[in-house]
């Protein structure tokens, strides 16, 4: 789990860092945590899909919080966003950029804690399901949620990893299908393309846009009925968020 922290203070990033660590080592948790100074220097190192989490103090010299927390969700929708602060001030500005909590700095180590848990029972909630399948006589097992879509070509079908992977397997697009769409973040755009929907940042009359920059098609006379979905799947998503974090934003 990559986590970024971002605070133009030193001993606040320290605390957090520590409180972090502790509670990687109580739950046997991998993370990777980076520092950033200033949000504009975290925005160079920045890409979409890089971090997990991002710690992200409000209030810094130069560029704030909330104004690196809008051009992260122009290509990011899903990084999970938590903003710390020294008010209350910023909550409504912190919601329009999804953000995940709005803790104050003076919060003790368990609300920090409590805020982990949560993410974590959402993360297993969702990533559990895998799909599997068989490529040059190599067994896979993929998590959905690192899966960006599924395409027929002829009697094969390519399968598209989000980190880049592609795999050429004998299976038929129907019975991807048939399991893929049980879950509601998978949707056929068009005849024999499946695509994740949590990797969709846009939709057009003819086509999806997707994080990486990629964009495939979808059934023109059916991209309204899409698009709705679409918008349907993220509100839904946004409420189960809501739900597990018991509602504190």
């Amino acid at each position: 789990m990559n986590i970024a922290l971002i605070d133009d203070i030193p001993e606040e990033r320290g605390r957090l860092r520590k409180i972090l660590t502790e509670y990687a080592g109580i739950h046997r948790l991998e993370i990777s945590l980076q520092e950033f100074s200033c949000a504009e220097d975290f925005l160079a190192d920045y890409r979409p899909l890089k971090y997990t989490i991002i710690f992200m103090d409000i209030y810094m010299e130069g560029m704030s919080g909330i104004e690196a927390a809008q051009k992260i969700r122009e290509t990011d929708e899903d990084t999970i966003l938590v903003f710390l602060t020294t008010s209350d001030d910023h909550r409504a500005e912190a919601f329009r950029c999804h953000a995940y909590d709005y803790l104050r700095k003076t919060s003790k180590p368990d609300l920090i804690n409590e805020t982990m848990d949560h993410i974590l029972r959402l993360h297993t909630k969702q990533d559990g399901d895998r799909f599997s399948f068989t490529c040059d006589r190599q067994e896979y097992s993929i998590l959905y949620a690192d899966l960006l879509y599924l395409q027929a070509e002829g009697n094969y079908l390519m399968v598209a990893g989000s980190g880049g992977e592609e795999w050429k397997v004998r299976m038929k697009f129907s019975d991807a299908e048939d399991i893929l769409l049980k879950d509601s973040r998978f949707l056929t755009m068009i005849r024999g393309l499946i695509v994740n929907l949590d990797y969709v940042i846009r939709i057009s009359r003819d086509t999806c846009l997707l994080q990486n920059g990629m964009t495939l098609p979808i059934h023109t006379r059916k991209s309204r009925e899409i698009e709705q979905i679409w918008r349907n799947y993220n509100f839904s998503k946004l409420r189960r968020e809501a739900l597990i974090r018991g509602g504190r934003i």
